[in-house]
């Protein structure tokens, strides 16, 4: 509303013909348009998505319970889905509870143990070294893509180069 008031004084003082006026509202016309500038730059630096930042700086390393998984096999040319959803809160109410933990150990390289829950108690079921190649990792001799990497939420696929099947695996911290 201040830059519309400015250009219609500097209208009307350029039709009176006062020199003094007109460079006074010349310098108004663009302290004005500086001033919109910066509220312009402003609005387009609030407008980032503080999960995109999460996103990138989220740590790998932790410890993450298994909390759904889904895809597809291919039998005898039809895709066969499937899907599970454990409850890492209760791992004692339905199977394929499991959880890893995620350690760095070098540049890129993290340690994963698994453990499987069984009897009340979490049992070891193995561990392995994995290199981090931007988003993608081999695991247990497949090849994998993080999908989503949050403080709270690991997501991963695994794709067979043949097309034989497709998994996503959904992990939580809690």
């Amino acid at each position: 509303m201040l830059i519309l008031n400015l250009f219609i004084n500097a209208i009307y003082w350029e039709h009176r013909g006062t020199n003094k006026l007109r460079l006074k509202m010349k310098t108004f016309r663009l302290i004005g348009m500086a001033l919109l500038a910066v509220v312009m730059c402003v609005n387009f630096t609030s407008c980032s998505s503080d999960d995109d930042e999460e996103e990138i700086s989220a740590s790998l390393e932790g410890t993450w319970y298994y909390d759904y998984g889904e895809g597809w096999e291919l039998y005898n040319g039809n895709k066969e889905p499937w899907s599970t959803d454990p409850d890492p809160y209760n791992p004692n109410d339905r199977d394929a509870s499991t959880k890893m933990e995620i350690k760095k150990v070098g540049e890129n390289q993290y340690s994963i143990s698994t453990y499987y829950y069984d009897n009340g108690a979490w049992q070891y079921s193995e561990s392995e070294t994995i290199t981090l190649n931007g988003k993608s990792f081999k695991y247990d001799g497949e090849n994998c893509t993080i999908l989503t990497l949050t403080s709270k939420t690991l997501i991963y696929e695994v794709v067979e180069p043949n097309g034989k099947y497709y998994d996503k695996y959904t992990y939580i911290k809690m």
